[in-house]
């Protein structure tokens, strides 16, 4: 599931900053509510993998801290986000540059 912003044509995760007064789980509940409008079961959140690619849209690098949980709630476009869509892995030409180098680690794990 990867979500658009605006007028971006390229797809990426829901996700933020970490502010300076939170951990990276309550930044992950925070942003996760905000963004797609669903509460997140802590009780099942677990750390997945960090994987750092070139930022969408900027120079520099993103690092993308990806977390496995449950949701609780119908998932829906809110603040920033225009659109939330399930892309298909095969369909990279529609992915954010980090986005793209996660799924092909994805795909890697698969192999093994």
């Amino acid at each position: 599931m990867l979500v658009r912003v605006r007028d971006n044509q390229l797809w990426y995760l829901p996700g933020g900053t970490i502010e300076a007064d939170e951990t990276a789980e309550q930044a992950l509940l925070r942003e996760i509510d905000e963004e797609l409008g669903v509460a997140i079961d802590r009780d099942t959140v677990t750390f997945d993998r960090r994987v750092v690619g070139p930022a969408l849209g900027r120079d520099g690098a993103v690092e993308l801290n990806c977390y496995k949980a449950r949701w609780i709630g119908d998932v829906r476009p809110r603040a920033e986000i225009s659109e939330v869509a399930f892309i298909d892995y095969r369909q990279t030409e529609k992915m954010a540059p980090a986005i793209k180098l996660l799924v092909d680690e994805l795909q890697q794990g698969q192999q093994s």
